[in-house]
């Protein structure tokens, strides 16, 4: 099973999008001691902190067993959730998700291949988790949040239509 390695802004934009939930289809939704922590930070103030620990506590989204080595030390750009969710990413195998600029800059130059949380939805999208309507309302919803650029925008929505008429062409294929 495909394991995901989740930072902080990631699991909140998706939270906030509500497809948080749907997030395990894709396999294994894991974050760090230090990321798990920022979720839950400020539990009486945000109903999104709430569900993230319902999901924490229930097991859907599994704290990391991997004994953190600070590889990321001289990265004074970073948070310690990033440095710990690129470390983990790099040193267990996980997929990277992160949309801090920096931690993505870095995961990039160390050979990893992160995503983004707009990746994520493509990626559920081609799994079939969601429809192309539910992917343009969170989209829309994600694009207000991260207050992305139109052609951001636009270059999502054409990956999303080339995925729909994959999933077309591959699901008539499978038919004949």
């Amino acid at each position: 099973m495909t394991k995901f390695i989740f930072d902080a802004c990631s699991l909140i934009y998706l939270t906030k999008i509500n497809l948080k939930e749907k997030l395990t289809k894709l396999g294994e939704v894991i974050v760090s001691q230090t990321v798990k922590n920022e979720l839950i930070e400020e539990i009486d103030q945000f109903e999104d902190a709430k569900i993230l620990n319902r999901n924490i506590e229930n097991k859907k989204i599994k704290e990391s067993s991997y004994k953190l080595k600070n590889i990321f030390t001289t990265s004074k750009n970073l948070g310690q959730g990033e440095k710990d969710t690129i470390e983990i990413s790099l040193k267990d195998g996980c997929i990277l998700v992160t949309d801090d600029h920096k931690a993505l800059n870095l995961a990039l130059s160390i050979g990893l291949k992160p995503k983004t949380s707009e990746v994520i939805l493509l990626d559920l999208l081609k799994k079939s988790v969601i429809d192309y309507e539910s992917f343009t309302k969170s989209f829309d919803e994600l694009a207000l949040i991260k207050v992305l650029k139109p052609e951001v925008v636009k270059f999502f929505y054409k990956k999303a239509k080339e995925i729909i008429k994959n999933n077309i062409k591959n699901s008539t294929e499978e038919i004949k």
